[in-house]
């Protein structure tokens, strides 16, 4: 509690600024940076293998939070973050264990080519999902062997009236929704499994209302979101709470490429990882979770995103012990070969580059509901499995190859179909994907694994 009192009193009596300037702010020093750093981004390459660049990502992402500091949207201040407890915090972390019973999974420490794969977390993560298909969807990924736990999407009605946030009915609904997350787990024989959310809530207290054993226990990694460099008041009290109560919980942040801090792949690295240091010296939150997107298509999976991204895991992993991990938010939607391709060219990025957590994945940017599936979470862990055995160079080539199959649709992605057009729902213990679905996985797996340097399919 010590650094958070600290870092709450600049909260309160800190130097003035709007957020507009801390925008600009931001924006400018992290141009400098890449400048004085000489990091430059390569449109031809999409896993980068210069660990020396790298290195000077996570020097400048460190200067970039020592010199602009955290806003403070609740009293308009400026956190100024001590570069000394930066240093500190760099080399310090607790062995991570989630899930209970014979679920509980030890998350590893990963670094760059590691032989050993991410930690799979399927599901929807923050995506809508409606109330019909909301435990099939938590099912559908609960019943597949390769994840280890579930990262559950937003309900949008309760008792078929729509949510209106920050509303008692929102309570309601995170109740009802962390309930069916909790059973999905207990009708596929997987009681204990690690959940992670909730994602419904947009109130405070509906997120520390379904903080017990019986639901996100001290095991289940709850959910802190920030903004860029910034922060607030609920935010800080939720990380106040979690320690005092011993949870695991994860800080969540979205930088968007394009938008009002971020005019550059350089600019977006550098970010993302003075992002993921601010999680650990102000928020001390378990796990931090990245997902970059780019402001013209909405998606994780663009070009200049899958390069910073990947350049700032490999500073990440390179250079301090933390645990990272990252959201997938496809443009496709589920049952097309884009949405498979999206997931691809991102999850042998992460694993080779030393990402220890994958998310997701969810389509349609997480908008339209119920584009996220078992099978999809699947195919992210297989990938992974897959990219372990890869160099960066090997993993750059794949990735090149990948990304040309949907680089031309970005901007217009294929449709898909909603969850229950893609599985046979007999009931909550009989469901699975339809045969046209599993065909298109089997087609894209194959194709994939075929231009795996030295296995030929």
């Amino acid at each position: 509690m010590q650094n958070i009192y600290k870092y709450l009193k600049y909260a309160i009596g800190g130097d003035k600024r709007t957020e507009k300037e801390h925008d600009i702010k931001v924006f400018k020093k992290s141009e400098e940076l890449a400048l004085k750093y000489d990091i430059e981004y390569d449109p031809d390459v999409f896993v980068p293998d210069d660990l020396d660049a790298a290195d000077a990502v996570f020097e400048a992402g460190i200067e970039l939070l020592h010199s602009v500091g955290i806003f403070c949207r609740s009293t308009q201040r400026i956190i100024n973050i001590d570069e000394e407890d930066i240093l500190k915090a760099l080399n310090t972390t607790n062995p991570l264990e989630i899930g209970r019973l014979k679920e509980k999974v030890v998350v590893p420490n990963r670094y760059p080519m590691a032989s050993f794969p991410p930690i799979i977390i399927g599901g929807p993560m923050g995506g809508s999902v409606s109330e019909e298909n909301f435990l099939y969807i938590n099912l559908s990924s609960v019943q597949e062997n390769v994840v280890q736990g579930i990262y559950s999407g937003a309900m949008k009605q309760f008792g078929g009236e729509y949510i209106q946030p920050k509303s008692p009915l929102e309570m309601l609904a995170v109740l009802k929704a962390s309930r069916n997350e909790r059973l999905a787990t207990k009708i596929a024989g997987r009681e204990g499994l690690t959940l992670m959310g909730p994602s419904t809530s947009t109130l405070t207290t509906s997120s520390l209302l379904v903080s017990s054993d019986e639901l996100y226990s001290s095991a289940d990694p709850q959910e802190v979101y920030m903004d860029d460099l910034k922060v607030d008041y609920e935010t800080l009290s939720k990380c106040i709470y979690h320690q005092e109560h011993g949870n695991h919980y994860i800080s969540g942040q979205v930088p968007v490429f394009g938008g009002p801090c971020i005019g550059s792949p350089e600019g977006l690295a550098i970010i993302d990882v003075a992002e993921t240091l601010q999680s650990k010296v102000l928020a001390h939150s378990s796990i931090h979770a990245s997902g970059a997107v780019h402001a013209e298509t909405g998606s994780s999976s663009a070009r200049e995103i899958l390069w910073a991204s990947n350049m700032a895991s490999l500073a990440i992993s390179r250079n301090m012990n933390y645990y990272t991990a990252r959201y997938y938010w496809n443009a496709a939607g589920i049952c097309t070969d884009m949405m498979f391709y999206e997931t691809a060219a991102q999850a042998i990025g992460d694993t080779v580059c030393g990402r220890n957590m994958l998310l997701g994945p969810t389509g349609h940017l997480g908008s339209a509901p119920d584009h996220s599936s078992g099978l999809e979470s699947r195919f992210m862990g297989e990938m992974a499995q897959m990219a372990t055995h890869l160099t960066l160079s090997e993993a750059n080539k794949l990735v090149a190859k990948i990304y040309s199959k949907y680089a031309d649709r970005l901007k217009n992605p294929p449709e898909g179909k909603p969850f229950n057009k893609c599985y046979n729902i007999r009931s909550e213990y009989d469901m699975e994907p339809t045969e046209e679905y599993l065909a298109l996985y089997r087609k894209i797996s194959y194709e994939i694994m075929g231009d795996i340097p030295g296995e030929p399919v």
